[in-house]
């Protein structure tokens, strides 16, 4: 598994361009998706350290594609989300939550702080 890499979720294309930046600044090779729907395809290429996604998209929102590694990968995951009542329901299957917006600071903090944690089997 490529360590640096990370699978970044987003449909807001402003907002992927931040995070991806933020990423990237920080020396962090960033694979960009505006869904889940290609999430198993983009894991199986990329080999991510790090899943960082939004939770609602149109098409394939990023609970689908949770559900979809569920006992499949260990890569841990980052939820991004500006709905806290989705957050509550993605906590009990995933690495970590977080309210967007986050400030650059805050999320190479978090980003850093998930990737130092060993992982374990969701």
């Amino acid at each position: 598994m490529a360590s640096n890499t990370i699978l970044l979720l987003e449909d807001d294309q402003p907002l992927r361009e931040y995070y991806s930046l933020t990423l990237e600044a920080n020396d962090y090779e960033v694979i960009q998706a505006e869904n889940s729907g290609e999430i198993i395809k983009l894991i199986e290429r990329h080999q991510p350290a790090l899943i960082i996604t939004d939770l609602v998209m149109p098409d394939h929102d990023g609970l689908e594609g949770i559900f979809k590694l569920l006992g499949r990968y260990q890569i841990p995951v980052m939820v991004l989300s500006a709905y806290p009542e989705f957050i509550q329901l993605s906590r009990p299957v995933v690495t970590a939550t977080y309210l967007k917006p986050l400030s650059a600071d805050d999320f190479i903090t978090a980003v850093r702080k998930i990737l130092a944690q060993p992982v374990t089997q969701t």
